[in-house]
């Protein structure tokens, strides 16, 4: 039943296509881009009404998408009667509209995206999810949702399961069950860095960019290591980026040709990407403020304005408001805590200083002989903290800061040409022949990246929450650099994005294509000697070294070196057969590799002795038939009523059987 999301997504361009943008410049990315927004609001708004009445199962989902497309199927016939056409006039009508794009591009960059993005997305479809976030709570949540028929808030010792914007594991929600499996659950991060790359380039022709500058800003795009690493995870950083460069490229679609509808399709767009994650907030908010302006200053727009005003509150409120509820109920405050040690204190001008240059730095380290250019950036760093007089490890302020040097990880991976790219566009903008209004954009963009830096403090992991400046940045990188180089060394230089690119798609540390371990085994030894680089790759940290996703075993991917371990303890519970198993976990478990793990037709996961205040949400009536645990008990445990003892143990876990049932 999975072809009914695509279908759905065909039939709703179509009929996009027809009430909104048939004749429009770039009309089918237009229609495309809107639809994929339209979807999305049905997906988050459906299962909020299911929720309600706990109806969130596979057949009501099945059965909402079936009701969904005969809907678009109806409208669709309906616009084709009206316009006079048929679907076969408008795919000819798509296919020219192809062809000019795929001249404008040309053939290295068609090749620079097609290339990347058919790696990245064999390893989506092949390799088991595997993040280490996504383990602990993106997919966790799904199993939970489904055995309570609802996505209410349930007792969970990992707290970002029940307190962080839940928009993007709807989406995983809905093709799990859908599908029955979790195939797709990988292809939404995919999926969306194509969306953004749809967002680029209407920003860029927005902008009346040449054919180089949509090149340049594509790649600069698909290329950036954290984003091609994570356009194979089921993160969320891809899916919020994708939403805040739709708002900003529907503020400036507005603004230049002031279609009422895009004042709905920005409600959309804002409504989700605060259901999907807090960033959202930091990097919109320029954008936002422009477009208030631009209505505020004409009147002729006032009414615009207040409609846009009420249509955004109310589809906010209709989105968020029931998780913000229930999250407030159990933490007294609609975000929870978590994030609360990710806050900047910016106090004076020489803090939002020190916080902008060390977001700045993070993406500026790299491998060196001897670490000579770490040191040497470092020097520099704290120097400029001297001079402002702001210690570089402000107390409670962020993380240590670390210069990174290269990570082929997901949630570690900088962007390092990226950055320095970046920076020698700054003093080019002076020289480049902008319009106005890629002026004001450029301007906004940068604004973004401030207001991130003023509200968030240093993180080693902050590279992937940075991913909407860079792509924000992007028209931008295109315009400039676009307008400066000449053809030939714009060409060298996408050819330089897709030579820098090419071993994240190739070698990510947690799925790789290509086996690492032959990499790092026998070509990595040789450049380390050769360059004098003293990395150190061995026993303690052997999860570099993996077969390609292509060849392991899904428990290895998952897994890992745990695996004989994990095997063992499955081993052990699945020979006991029990009907409930409670969890006792810790903040950074893999929730969701045990449910994969231990997964049965029948059988319910609930965690148990939760110590954080979704303690209120335990089922006073679940008396597990065993538990797991992380934590250490003791020998014995009671749990509402019933006496455990530990039956099995292994290194760091634990499980406890009822006491009558030991011989």
């Amino acid at each position: 039943m999975i072809f009914l999301i695509p279908l759905a997504l065909w039939l709703c361009t179509a009929s996009s296509y027809l009430a909104f943008f048939k004749g429009s410049p770039q009309s089918f990315r237009r229609s495309l881009l809107a639809s994929a927004v339209l979807l999305f609001f049905f997906i988050a708004a459906s299962t909020e009404m299911l929720s309600a009445f706990n109806l969130v199962n596979a057949l009501a989902i099945n059965s909402l998408w079936v009701v969904l497309n005969v809907a678009l199927i109806a409208v669709s016939a309906r616009l084709q009667k009206s316009h006079r056409t048929n679907l076969r006039t408008i795919f000819g009508d798509w296919k020219t509209s192809f062809k000019a794009f795929y001249k404008k591009l040309g053939v290295l960059t068609v090749f620079t995206l097609v290339s990347l993005a058919g790696c990245t997305l064999l390893v989506a479809l092949v390799a088991t999810p595997n993040n280490l976030d996504s383990l602990s709570y993106h997919l966790s949540r799904l199993v939970y949702w489904v055995q309570n028929g609802n996505v209410e808030h349930y007792a969970s010792h990992i707290e970002r399961a029940i307190s962080f914007s839940p928009f993007s594991e709807y989406v995983h929600l809905h093709t799990y069950l859908v599908s029955g499996g979790n195939r797709y659950f990988q292809l939404l991060q995919w999926l969306c860095l194509g969306g953004t790359l749809v967002c680029v380039s209407l920003l860029v022709e927005l902008f009346s960019g040449t054919n180089r500058a949509l090149r340049i800003a594509l790649c600069f795009t698909a290329t950036l290591p954290i984003v091609v690493l994570e356009s194979m995870t089921t993160q969320n950083d891809l899916v919020v980026a994708f939403l805040i460069t739709a708002t900003a490229f529907y503020v400036f679609d507005f603004t230049i040709n002031r279609k009422y509808v895009v004042l709905f399709l920005i409600a959309l767009t804002v409504s989700l990407g605060l259901m999907t994650k807090g960033t959202f907030v930091f990097y919109a908010l320029p954008f936002g403020f422009y477009l208030l302006i631009f209505l505020l200053v004409r009147p002729v727009f006032w009414k615009a304005l207040a409609l846009a005003m009420a249509g955004i509150v109310m589809i906010v409120l209709l989105l968020n408001a029931p998780f913000w509820l229930r999250t407030y109920e159990i933490f007294e405050s609609p975000v929870g805590t978590m994030s609360n040690g990710n806050r900047a204190d910016i106090r004076s001008a020489g803090d939002l200083i020190s916080s902008v240059s060390k977001h700045t730095f993070l993406h500026l380290g790299f491998v060196s002989p001897g670490n000579a250019y770490n040191h040497f950036m470092e020097s520099k760093l704290l120097g400029l903290h001297e001079l402002i007089g702001v210690p570089l490890n402000k107390p409670g302020v962020g993380m240590v800061f670390k210069m990174n040097k290269l990570n082929f990880n997901e949630d570690f991976a900088h962007n390092f040409f990226a950055m320095w790219v970046v920076l020698f566009s700054i003093p080019m903008l002076f020289f480049a022949r902008l319009s106005k209004e890629a002026k004001w954009y450029a301007l906004l963009a940068f604004l973004s990246f401030l207001v991130f830096c003023s509200f968030i403090g240093y993180q080693i992991y902050g590279s992937r929450l940075h991913i909407a400046f860079f792509i924000l940045i992007s028209p931008v990188i295109g315009l400039v650099y676009g307008s400066i180089l000449s053809s030939v060394f714009s060409k060298i230089l996408i050819s330089f994005f897709w030579l820098s690119a090419l071993p994240f798609a190739l070698l990510s540390s947690t799925h790789p294509l290509l086996s690492t371990r032959w990499f790092f085994e026998t070509v990595f030894p040789k450049i380390n000697d050769a360059f004098s680089l003293n990395i150190q790759v061995g026993s303690q940290n052997l999860n570099l070294m993996q077969e390609s996703v292509l060849f392991a075993e899904p428990g290895q991917i998952l897994w890992g070196d745990f695996l004989p371990e994990i095997e063992e303890i499955v081993s052990y519970i699945n020979a006991r057969n029990p009907q409930k198993i409670g969890f006792d976990f810790t903040e950074a478990s893999y929730d969701y590799g045990f449910q994969h793990a231990l997964q049965k037709e029948g059988r319910i996961f609930e965690h148990v002795l939760v110590r954080n205040p979704s303690k209120v949400l335990e089922e006073t009536g679940f008396q597990p038939d065993l538990i797991l645990a992380e934590r250490y008990e003791g020998e014995r445990l009671n749990y509402h009523g019933q006496s455990y003892k530990v039956g099995f143990r292994t290194r760091d876990k634990w499980i406890y059987i009822p006491q009558n049932e030991l011989k």
